[in-house]
């Protein structure tokens, strides 16, 4: 009998082992099929944007996009990713781009406000301070992009352009946990509030209509996560106006029902009428703000299928990912059968979430340092004091716990991700809740790291720079000039500054000109059939300002407005030759008027003189 036991007690031994070997394998794999999908994203892009073997990814082609949404998406992974890359030549072209859009009337944007917050986003991520920002460090990002957002009259504009504002707002305010002032115009509430007030009647969000959307009821559970374990009410009135009081949590559990009952049946979403990559992108990442590992969550498996499948199935063989398998109206540049920027963008942020998940790391769009190792085993206590409780323990067991949980910063406290039973232990017990008080950062944090020298290589590439630039050149100098006025001194430093001054003054003429023509062509000559000979001198003012500039700062203008300009200058040469033509024709037509006349009035007097002639005779 005893030999029985022995050999019971070693098989299961033996089983438990190899379960735990097969499940350290099983998330071995998962982690390297994560971790090669990055890689595989990454390097398409980099052959995308012509970048070098073993070059950077934010090569000077890649940073002629910086501060828009096509260029400003990868370096914010390539941070989070903890890769190195050209993120100061990023810096100086991005700092160089919000000085020029300071200086017009609209900003960063009249109406778009994640304009600001995916700028500061970015240079959070390339290791600068959107609260010192531009070549001065004089411009605040976060200010002017969230809590202050205002127009010229002082009203507040943050959700001009509908939820994204209020969304964004939130997520950039709380990437390093940003204070907002008191006499800001939008308070943390002021922009929760605005965020759950806008919930549909499922419990979901979306841009517009009554339809929950996954892309954006996932932002607003990305931009709400870090109040998940939040005791705070707030009371707002819904669609119908009837008075809602709810917790973040409350909303967020409702968001997270609405998500999995979208999901489709093989782990993906479907999204104004297109099944499609970016949406599943989206969830993994709502679900990693949240500590929820989409691998295990059965809200999110559907048969087998779980978000990370979802994903998988709209890569590419080249390493970037489809944004569709079918052709999307809506989006004319999403070609079902290529790779797509958006999407691989996308679908790199989603498997950034999860990587860092899958190393205990702080959420996607939380910038602040990585959690010390005394912060992740105090947190990782509470959570399994947590787990040891149930309905039948005593209050005053449930009272230690929560008094454990309260010993965890407040500002680290949304990273216990089973809070929530406690706190349905707490309520069922009758316990009070403590009063929560987060420090907020003042924003000192995150400053750029001054560059120190000015390399050889970088005297040789200053010195190969063309006698004439064209916009061409343009992150090259921005990086160069960056350096040159950060670096130490060194023999010949004024030399290569003043080389470098005149090209920056260069690259921001040609900048200028082409902002100004792009202006007079919209001003002008818009709509192009109207054009008439009246408008020749202005066509041909702004034909020759075109003409006059490179091939390559010719190709940064919009097709249709390169074409409307050649048609209208045609239109105006065609009918001042008509013209002309006309003009021409007269004058011949009435000199030869000029000619029968004179020459009819020349034989009528000479045969009056002859019949005089005849009379004397």
């Amino acid at each position: 009998m005893k030999r029985l036991w022995i050999v019971i007690f070693m098989f299961f031994g033996i089983t438990i082992c190899c379960c735990g070997s097969l499940l350290a394998s099983a998330q071995q794999d998962i982690s390297s099929r994560i971790s090669s999908a990055i890689d595989g994203i990454i390097e398409w892009k980099k052959d995308d944007v012509g970048s070098e073997k073993d070059g950077f990814l934010l090569n000077d082609e890649f940073l002629t996009q910086a501060g828009t949404t096509a260029g400003d998406w990868y370096p914010i992974a390539l941070g989070r990713l903890g890769i190195t890359d050209n993120a100061t030549g990023y810096l100086a072209v991005l700092n160089d781009l919000i000085d020029k859009r300071y200086a017009t009337k609209d900003k960063l944007d009249r109406a778009k406000a994640t304009e600001w917050h995916r700028i500061a986003l970015a240079t959070l991520a390339s290791g600068g301070n959107p609260r010192r920002v531009g070549e001065k460090g004089s411009i605040d990002l976060i200010a002017d992009g969230t809590y202050d957002r205002r127009d010229e009259n002082g009203d507040g504009i943050l959700g001009k352009q509908g939820i994204n504002g209020f969304i964004w707002g939130l997520i950039t305010l709380d990437s390093m946990y940003y204070e907002v002032p008191k006499d800001a115009f939008y308070s943390r509430d002021d922009i929760i509030l605005n965020i759950l007030n806008r919930r549909l009647a499922d419990g979901g969000w979306a841009l517009t209509g009554e339809e929950s959307d996954p892309d954006i009821t996932a932002m607003a559970l990305q931009a709400l996560a870090p109040y998940y374990n939040s005791e705070k009410n707030y009371e707002y009135l819904d669609a119908s106006s009837e008075t809602i009081i709810k917790k973040a949590r409350q909303a967020i559990d409702d968001g997270l029902s609405v998500l999995s009952e979208l999901q489709l049946e093989d782990g993906d979403f479907s999204s104004w009428g297109t099944v499609n990559s970016e949406s599943v992108s989206q969830v993994i990442i709502a679900l990693c703000s949240l500590g929820i590992d989409p691998f295990n969550d059965e809200r999110f498996i559907k048969g087998e299928k779980t978000l990370f499948d979802g994903l998988m199935k709209y890569k590419n063989s080249d390493g970037g990912f489809l944004h569709s398998f079918v052709f999307d109206n809506d989006n004319p540049t999403a070609d079902p059968a290529k790779s797509n920027s958006m999407a691989s963008e996308q679908a790199l942020l989603a498997l950034t979430s999860l990587k860092r998940l899958k190393e205990g790391k702080r959420r996607l769009y939380d910038f602040r340092p990585e959690q010390s190792e005394e912060t992740k085993t105090l947190i990782k206590r509470t959570q399994e004091e947590i787990k040891g409780l149930d309905e039948f323990s005593p209050n005053s067991e449930i009272q230690r716990v929560y008094d454990l949980y309260n010993t965890v910063s407040a500002s680290e406290r949304s990273y216990v991700t089973n809070y929530a039973y406690l706190a349905e232990l707490m309520e069922f017990a009758g316990l009070e809740f403590a009063e929560e008080e987060i420090e907020y950062n003042s924003g000192d944090a995150g400053i750029i790291t001054p560059i120190t020298y000015f390399t050889e290589s970088d005297k040789r590439e200053c010195e190969s720079l063309p006698l004439t630039l064209t916009g061409e050149y343009r992150a090259q100098v921005l990086r160069l000039w960056q350096k040159i006025i950060c670096c130490e001194d060194f023999q010949d430093k004024n030399y290569y500054y003043i080389k470098l001054e005149k090209a920056k003054n260069e690259i921001d003429d040609i900048a200028a000109e082409t902002e100004y023509i792009k202006n007079e062509i919209k001003n002008k000559l818009y709509p192009f059939d109207s054009i008439s000979l009246k408008d020749r001198n202005t066509v041909n003012s702004i034909y020759e300002r075109f003409i006059a500039l490179s091939e390559y700062d010719r190709g940064a203008f919009e097709k249709s407005d390169v074409e409307g300009l050649i048609k209208a200058k045609k239109q105006v040469d065609t009918l001042f030759a008509a013209t002309v033509t006309v003009i021409v024709l007269s004058v011949v037509a009435l000199g030869i008027i000029i000619f029968v006349v004179l020459h009819v009035r020349k034989r009528k007097k000479e045969k009056l003189s002859r019949q005089m002639t005849e009379s004397e005779e």
